[in-house]
């Protein structure tokens, strides 16, 4: 089967039709099916107006959050309200506390900050103080990684001790950072982005971008630069509102130098990454890591923080992980076997795990794609964790060949048992995903399948859009990507 898909429908100003809620609705319902990690059959969606309302129930947060992440990222939606409960595993206070206390000693960046934590019938509460934004979201991410956590009350303070070392910069050296983390960030179309302060930190952010996706990036982008509040009633999102060359100049030429420092930047505010010693080179766009980092998971990120960052259409990945302890093999199994069963998809099985200096391999069966790549994912975030080997098996799923494949950061959905994959199937699966992506939808892709096989042609924006467009037929269902796709903004445009 071929199908070539030109998504988006050009009138005047090269805005795109308002989105049917009917439709949004549909396709926000469909991709919660096509992706892991999601109840689809616990939640109810509605629209109107371009605002998706999500209701009914998860088993636990991470899955809560994914679906309101899932469905900002879908085209035509302009926010999203996320009204799912949370109907976790009833665990004895003192039980969840233990494990809220371990999964934050056990993790390389919350083990540095005294966290104050206690617990009443799945609530959570914290208390303490961290010197930034970034150290919070990324302590509350842990926190709610853990079985049996229904809510949690945030009273963690962030005292700035960033904003203390840079100086306490001036109103007009803060714009001047959001404004270039927005630039320099690969997912934000923000060239009809304003940014305004008021006095004491206060960010004030104004204009349009393409999507609530876009959004959420762009004041989280506020947020890290140093805000101690941000303001966005006036922030809003209008589907296909950036024009071709606006989009062009986002991604014009830039060189080696410039995209040296936005990466230096982007390393400086990230909690996990700027704790180790990164070197960086850049030779046209194509990026060399080398040095040393805390922890596993600060390696991966570092590589992500790098592709994330415009210009970037390669990265080597030469981090050296040296964790600043030494833990010893039996010592590390037992961490990694205590955070797998505190993880809220993991818990129903029964991984086995051998390390030897360090380096964990996980042995075993899940159900899904999904959940053998959240297993690695949550074994790399353990200290003195330095490699991870997945010898997790999916039964049915065929390893991919010859095609574009990112374990860490992909979930996949799979056929049924014992049966080839449909052709027809996984062409509509591709299709929908790529057509309801806010930044694929105008783009020509064409899509041809065939045994389970997708190869894609046409040409794409970035070397980021061709990752994601790979990304999009796997989790359609394909086994393999042949991934044909041109980049107009990259070394092959």
């Amino acid at each position: 089967m071929h199908i070539a898909m030109k998504t988006l429908e050009i009138i005047s100003n090269t805005e795109e039709k308002e989105l049917a809620d009917h439709d949004i609705t549909a396709a926000v319902e469909r991709l919660f099916t096509i992706k892991k990690g999601v109840a689809a059959h616990l939640i109810d969606v509605t629209a109107t107006q371009g605002i998706v309302t999500l209701s009914g129930y998860s088993d636990n947060l991470l899955a809560r959050e994914r679906a309101e992440e899932i469905a900002k990222a879908v085209r035509g939606v302009r926010g999203v309200i996320n009204k799912i409960g949370v109907r976790g595993i009833d665990l004895p206070d003192a039980t969840l506390r233990r494990d809220v206390e371990e999964a934050l000693l056990q993790d390389a960046v919350a083990c540095e900050f005294t966290i104050g934590c206690t617990v009443c019938e799945g609530e959570v509460l914290l208390l303490g103080e961290v010197p930034s934004w970034s150290e919070k979201q990324l302590i509350l991410r842990v926190v709610k990684s853990v079985r049996g956590v229904r809510t949690v009350a945030d009273r963690l303070v962030v005292c700035h001790v960033e904003r203390e070392q840079l100086g306490n910069r001036s109103e007009a050296e803060l714009i001047a950072a959001i404004q270039e983390m927005i630039d320099w960030d690969i997912r934000i179309d923000g060239a009809q982005v304003h940014v305004g302060t008021q006095p004491s930190g206060t960010v004030v952010l104004s204009g349009v971008v393409g999507s609530a996706a876009a959004r959420s990036q762009t004041i989280a982008a506020a947020w890290r630069a140093g805000a101690t509040q941000v303001l966005a009633d006036e922030f809003t999102v209008v589907p296909g509102a950036l024009h071709q060359e606006l989009r062009g100049e986002k991604y014009r030429p830039r060189s080696d130098e410039e995209i040296l420092k936005a990466i230096q930047d982007c390393f400086r505010y990230d909690p996990r990454v700027r704790a180790g010693t990164p070197e960086v080179e850049v030779h046209a766009g194509r990026v060399l890591l080398r040095g040393t980092v805390s922890n596993l998971k600060a390696q991966r990120t570092a590589e992500q923080d790098a592709l994330g960052v415009v210009g970037v259409w390669l990265v080597d990945n030469y981090l050296r992980v040296r964790p600043r302890r030494n833990v010893a093999d039996h010592d590390i199994q037992r961490h990694v076997q205590a955070a797998l069963l505190r993880d809220p998809y993991l818990l129903r099985y029964a991984v086995e795990v051998v390390v030897y200096n360090g380096k964990v391999s996980l042995y075993g069966t899940t159900d899904c794609q999904f959940d053998k790549l959240q297993a690695e994912d949550v074994a790399a975030g353990v200290t003195g964790v330095v490699a991870v080997e997945n010898r997790l098996v999916v039964p049915n799923w065929h390893a991919t060949t010859g095609g574009d494949y990112f374990a860490c950061y992909v979930s996949h959905a799979e056929p049924a048992a014992g049966k080839m994959p449909d052709s027809d199937a996984l062409t509509r699966n591709i299709r929908q995903l790529l057509f309801w992506s806010p930044a694929l939808s105008g783009q020509e892709i064409e899509v041809h399948v065939a045994d389970g096989r997708a190869t894609l042609t046409g040409t794409v924006h970035t070397p980021q859009d061709r990752q994601h467009a790979a990304h999009f037929a796997f989790e359609g269902g394909a086994y393999a990507v042949d991934n044909q796709l041109r980049v107009r903004y990259g070394p092959e445009g």
